[in-house]
């Protein structure tokens, strides 16, 4: 690799190059990588909603990496592939023009599920009767494999998306699925389906340390949704059995670096919860501390509490939206029109709804607002609606021609933005609900936080207390707009909370509505 001097670049990150990006960036305090050498921001970039064909994605991108963050988590799976095609052009392109070097900044991707176009793959190989051994099918669309034979398949499909010889750190994603299937089917004992786990944990971990001895890789772990469960739950996982699998496989001077899982304000047992080491006395954070296990934070403000999920920011919405009545009501004339003017120049097939039926949404919205509950209730319908509609409207672009084309097309222009309003109205009415949850959360931890912070953002105060918990490395944010970049990269020049505890002690202690 060259920069834009020509000068040769090294191929993976170094103590020397991510200390040097620290120095360039004096505000912001780095942070050690566990046992790596490596100094990386206490926020890394989180890469499961980007790709690379949404111009806002790479701009967001660009900008965190030149304005401190130095950590990148991706994955095969985050948009079928979008995502890593993304870091890899982002990457490139800093690259050459001399603003980023490789040795500055750490890559973390993970391996493990089948889906998309890997799950394609699988499907030809079983049908050509060479299937992916122990594949494990939790259920339609939702494949999972860490054989070695299919670590193999995916190492240079990630590295070519990636545009790197190298990658820094490669984690399994989510392995529990194999002892979630297991224990759906009621196979054999779970101290069985552990030894099982376990074994399966080993021969990847085994085919790993190859690939760092070839310069492919230069640490892996893994990434788990269970890993601070706890035991008696027979999906949880267990970083000191991980690190036992390493050792079989490379001996004491193993490769396992990192261990990623998630964490926020309500799920904060790898800060609590005492299940590892020595008769699991110590906490997954305390063990890993100790073992020199770098620890990576994931879904840091989205928070599950009960049956519900709790989103610890204040909601974007838009402020130009419309009053929920005016939209409901220029919604209605329009979704009027259509059935007047266009719905009678359409012919759908047999088995289709009637295209009069079609774009009833001022009806089946009309009474929502008064039953909405908070803002994570509001985006589970917006995101049905977008999916019904957005169906609808590729098969009317594709298939209507001739003047039923241009009535709909006519039509199509002036409806989708005013349903984006009506949209819009409910988001703002879902957020007014959410706020009274924000507050009672907000006046639970500010008597534990420092005067001068107590008037920040919600986000922020979240992410400064994870970022500040002994045993964390980096807080990994999904930043898809340059705007989350700017707001977010505020908490990374505030010095360290002095105590977690007592934050953590009064959400412990709140009950919300």
């Amino acid at each position: 690799m060259t920069d834009a001097r020509g000068r040769d670049q090294p191929s993976h990150a170094t103590p020397e190059g991510t200390a040097r990006y620290r120095a360039r960036h004096p505000s912001i305090a780095g942070v050690a990588l566990g046992r790596t050498g490596l100094t990386v921001s206490r926020l890394g970039f989180g890469c499961y909603r980007v790709d690379d064909e949404t111009l806002i994605h790479r701009a967001a991108l660009e900008r965190a990496l030149t304005t401190g963050v130095n950590l990148i988590d991706t994955s095969t799976n985050y948009t079928d592939g979008g995502s890593e095609r993304l870091v890899g052009a982002v990457l490139a392109d800093l690259f050459a023009s001399g603003r980023l070097r490789r040795d500055e900044v750490v890559v973390v991707s993970k391996m493990g599920y089948v889906q998309g176009q890997n799950l394609a793959l699988a499907e030809a190989r079983e049908a050509a009767g060479r299937p992916f051994p122990e594949m494990v099918k939790y259920g339609d669309g939702i494949w999972h494999c860490l054989h070695p034979e299919f670590l193999a398949d995916q190492l240079p499909r990630s590295l070519d998306r990636l545009r790197l010889p190298s990658l820094d750190v490669c984690l399994l994603h989510n392995p529990e699925y194999f002892l979630s299937d297991a224990a759906h089917r009621r196979a054999g004992t779970v101290d069985a389906r552990r030894e099982e786990f376990d074994r399966r944990l080993t021969e990847a971990f085994a085919f790993f340390e190859g690939r760092v001895a070839a310069g492919e890789l230069h640490g892996y772990g893994v990434s788990s949704n269970t890993a601070a469960a706890p035991l008696i739950d027979p999906e949880a996982t267990s970083l000191t059995r991980m690190l036992a699998a390493a050792r079989t496989a490379g001996g004491e001077a193993h490769h396992f670096r990192l261990l990623q899982l998630p964490m926020n304000l309500f799920e904060s047992r790898a800060f609590s919860e005492r299940k590892d080491g020595p008769e699991g006395r110590a906490t997954v954070l305390e063990w890993a501390a100790g073992e020199g296990v770098g620890v990576l934070l994931n879904r840091p403000l989205n928070a599950l509490v009960g049956r519900g999920l709790v989103r610890l920011a204040d909601p974007p919405f838009d402020q130009a939206a419309p009053p929920l009545e005016t939209a409901l009501a220029s919604v209605a004339a329009l979704e009027a029109e259509y059935r007047r003017d266009v719905a009678g120049g359409i012919r759908l097939g047999p088995g289709s709804p009637a295209p009069t039926e079609l774009f009833r949404w001022s009806e089946q919205l009309a009474d929502l607002g008064g039953r909405l509950w908070g803002l994570t209730h509001w985006e589970s319908i917006e995101g049905q609606v977008q999916g019904m509609v957005g169906q609808v409207v590729r098969a009317f672009d594709d298939g209507l021609a001739g003047q039923s084309g241009a009535r709909w097309q006519g039509w199509r222009r002036r409806y989708l933005p005013a349903l984006g309003g009506l949209l819009g109205a409910l988001r703002r009415e879902a957020a007014a609900k959410s706020g009274g949850t924000r507050r009672a959360i907000a006046d639970a931890i500010d008597p534990a936080l420092p005067v001068e912070r107590r008037g920040e953002p919600l986000s922020r105060k979240a992410l400064w207390v994870l970022a500040s918990t002994p045993g964390v490395s980096t807080v990994l944010l999904g930043m898809r707009r340059p705007a989350y970049v700017e707001d977010a990269g505020d908490v990374l020049t505030w010095a360290p909370l002095a105590s977690v505890e007592p934050v953590y002690a009064a959400i412990r202690g709140l009950r919300l509505g």
